[in-house]
């Protein structure tokens, strides 16, 4: 299972407020996604992103509860583009410069430690999430929707 991870920092021009996005891909089928408004303003794009992935781990930890349920066993790779965000995640330590991040999102660092999914790195024009947090051109959108088998 893949699930793409994006966020467009202050992309509201009414609230300044991010929005979180996230695409689950379970054998090349989409059987969730999100794109909403973050909760509460945050102050970098790192922050952003990091709020996004915090979004999708909680959505992770419900996915691996329903597919226990049905006894199955699934790797889970998360792909990012944020390197800062994915280092915050991979180095959940807490200095003069992440003190700020709210607690609720330091919960894909646990998660992480306690190897529920892997985190990857993955290029802007590769992730699929992006369709869900901001306005592509037309040849973005276009190439998105391929990838994601949409028509």
């Amino acid at each position: 299972m893949n699930v793409y991870v994006a966020a467009d920092f202050a992309g509201c021009h009414d609230t300044r407020r991010s929005t979180s996005g996230y695409i689950v891909l379970f054998n090349n089928c989409c059987p969730s996604w999100l794109s909403k408004e973050q909760a509460f303003l945050t102050k970098s794009t790192i922050e952003a992103e990091f709020v996004a992935m915090s979004n999708s781990t909680h959505h992770i930890r419900w996915l691996l509860k329903g597919l226990a349920d049905l006894r199955l066993q699934v790797l889970i790779a998360m792909h990012a583009n944020n390197t800062g965000a994915n280092f915050l995640a991979v180095n959940p330590h807490i200095n003069i410069r992440t003190k700020h991040i709210g607690i609720a999102s330091w919960i894909t660092g646990e998660a992480l430690e306690d190897n529920l999914f892997v985190l990857l790195k993955v290029a802007w024009v590769n992730n699929r999430s992006e369709i869900c947090t901001k306005i592509l051109a037309k040849p973005a959108h276009q190439r998105m929707c391929a990838l994601l088998g949409c028509r």
